[in-house]
């Protein structure tokens, strides 16, 4: 009988030390997760999502078409030298539904802007005002800041919660990008 109580004693020590170690590993594990998000994040803090540009309008010159888009439709950023300060102007292989250009999908793909510099992105995205339309070369186009999946999956679920707030008239925004 002793063995018994012992043996039972042993199990439960090892199973309270394992649940002990699995919570840690969970904690570990969350902690990691956001550490990468932001710094996901804040490698991509200098680039813009440009959607609404159809398929093909930036021909075979994606960097000259972004600068002369963005010289059009925002001329009073005159200051900035746009041939220098967009470092990577791209149309991503894919959209949102996992479609590539060639199945598909009735929406064009979005266009990533790649600024050498934070103060040029800011310039841009507070020009274009985010919820609002832009035109420049017979295009009407949104721009957006771009986050990592997680971001915006974050933003998605919280826009979910605060549209109620702003319907009733609050203001309400985020301290913080999460």
């Amino acid at each position: 009988m002793e063995e018994a109580d012992t043996r039972i004693s042993r199990l439960e020590d090892d199973f309270g030390s394992q649940k002990m170690t699995r919570e840690a590993m969970e904690k570990q594990l969350e902690d990691t997760q956001w550490k990468l998000t932001d710094l996901e994040d804040g490698l991509r803090r200098n680039n813009l999502r440009v959607l609404g540009i159809s398929e093909g309008a930036e021909g075979s010159d994606p960097h000259g078409f972004m600068v002369a888009l963005i010289k059009e439709a925002f001329p009073d950023l005159h200051q900035w030298d746009w041939d220098r300060e967009i470092q990577r102007a791209y149309r991503f292989p894919f959209n949102r539904a996992g479609l590539s250009s060639t199945e598909g999908s009735g929406r064009p793909r979005a266009m990533l802007i790649s600024l050498l510099n934070f103060q040029a992105r800011q310039a841009v995205y507070g020009r274009a005002r985010p919820n609002s339309r832009c035109k420049a070369k017979g295009c009407e186009f949104f721009v957006r800041a771009d986050f990592c999946h997680t971001t915006v999956g974050k933003r998605w679920r919280l826009r979910q919660l605060i549209q109620p707030l702003q319907n009733k008239g609050a203001q309400v925004y985020f301290v913080k990008p999460c």
